[in-house]
């Protein structure tokens, strides 16, 4: 690096350095590690978003240094964990791509596309591999929809957690729950996965997670645009089912109500509805396809996958471990896989891949130079494309919801 490169990053990269900074600097993604180091430290809902109530404890700083919100060295991370044999910045460190679809067609009415992720994980408790599988489904406290992670041991279990949720989730504050000597498959958007991967460089682990699967992530919006499309959208006062996707590709949003009225609208276009901004950390995320899960799995935007008879996912299997679960996986018949090359899986993410890995570099130029506090990823973001107008923009525009329009 140059002189005149390092000086500028001494002078003007603002990166969090204690967790009350990231909670200021709204970088919080409340992922429940503060719980999970002092249980007296709560993940509450605040304008919409999980954030942590962390207070001065003498365990502050080992809070940032486990904290997804902070940022992290993907690159020397990815490089770590997984061993493997490529690298490419759009995807990170992987070993194969592959296309996949559950053979099971239960999944399949449910999935929000190939239903890799839950074939993956079904196979893993039904061989014995697992004793439980984290993660989230729909809950509705005060008839409101709300993101609940839970444990599931069975196929009716896991079932209930099929479907994008594209809003907050505190799924690793299950920790504090896990059983001694129990292996667990844990399920999450990228940055809960490398908040997992932080805590367990640091922590004893009396359970085992034995894989780790993340969802290919373009980030979230909150609680408020769900509650938003419950009452303004659709006009109910309260909801008995909300799905973000589901039955079919590429699926819609669906909400229904104590009485049995229904509201729908198709995925995406109805995010074009919602006045809610996506929440800031997401916009500072680097990680579009989970790059330090075993497994990552996400949509396949591909005419040539439109035009066939089934629907497909998009997997990466990223370490020799991965490789060895996906090959059981076909043997015990619990999926089909088909081929996509390297350049077919960026070109289907090419929108998320475009905002968070060539527009990031200038974004965060322009953050800098606003003074605003970023997450740190150890200079691992490159000058790719986009224009330094646009990224002012974003940014101005986010200003301006969270000061001066009504929460």
């Amino acid at each position: 690096m140059q002189k005149a490169e390092k000086l500028y990053y001494l002078l003007f990269d603002m990166h969090p350095n204690t967790i009350k900074e990231v909670i200021k600097s709204d970088l919080c993604l409340g992922c429940g590690l503060c719980h999970v180091i002092n249980e007296d430290t709560d993940i509450t809902e605040k304008d919409g978003n999980l954030k942590s109530s962390f207070k001065n404890t003498a365990s502050k700083e080992d809070h940032i240094k486990v904290c997804p919100g902070a940022g992290y060295d993907i690159e020397e991370m990815g490089k770590s964990i997984h061993q493997a044999p490529h690298f490419i910045y759009e995807l990170g460190y992987y070993s194969s791509l592959q296309l996949v679809h559950s053979t099971d067609d239960e999944i399949l009415k449910r999935a929000s596309s190939g239903g890799a992720m839950t074939a993956i994980a079904l196979y893993m408790l039904e061989s014995g591999k697992a004793d439980g599988i984290i993660c989230t489904k729909y809950t509705y406290p005060n008839g409101k929809p709300r993101q609940t992670t839970y444990v599931a041991r069975t196929k009716a279990e896991l079932l209930e957690a099929q479907g994008s949720k594209y809003c907050p989730t505190s799924t690793l504050s299950i920790l504090t729950e896990l059983k001694e000597g129990e292996r667990y498959v844990l399920i999450g958007t990228p940055c809960q996965i490398a908040g997992w991967r932080k805590y367990a460089k640091y922590y004893s682990i009396t359970f085992e997670i034995v894989l780790t699967i993340a969802n290919f992530c373009g980030g979230y919006r909150d609680y408020r645009e769900m509650d938003y499309f419950v009452k303004e959208v659709a006009g109910f006062n309260t909801v008995t089912h909300f799905q973000h996707r589901g039955d079919g590709v590429p699926g819609q949003m669906r909400i229904v109500n104590e009485e049995g009225k229904e509201w729908s609208y198709p995925y995406p276009e109805y995010a074009k509805l919602s006045p809610i901004q996506k929440n800031n950390r997401c916009v500072y995320c680097i990680d579009a396809t989970g790059e330090l899960a075993d497994f990552s799995c996400g949509d396949a935007w591909l005419d040539r996958v439109k035009t066939t008879n089934q629907v497909w996912s998009t997997i990466i299997a990223r370490n020799e471990k991965a490789e060895a679960i996906l090959a059981q996986i076909k043997t015990g018949g619990y999926i089909e896989v088909g081929e996509i090359s390297q350049d077919e899986v960026i070109l289907s993410q090419k929108l998320n891949i475009t905002s968070k890995k060539y527009r990031q570099y200038k974004r965060m130029k322009v953050s800098s130079w606003m003074l605003r506090t970023i997450p740190n990823w150890h200079h691992k973001v490159y000058d790719v494309s986009g224009n330094y107008f646009s990224e002012i923009k974003i940014l101005v525009s986010k200003f301006l919801d969270k000061h001066i329009r009504k929460k």
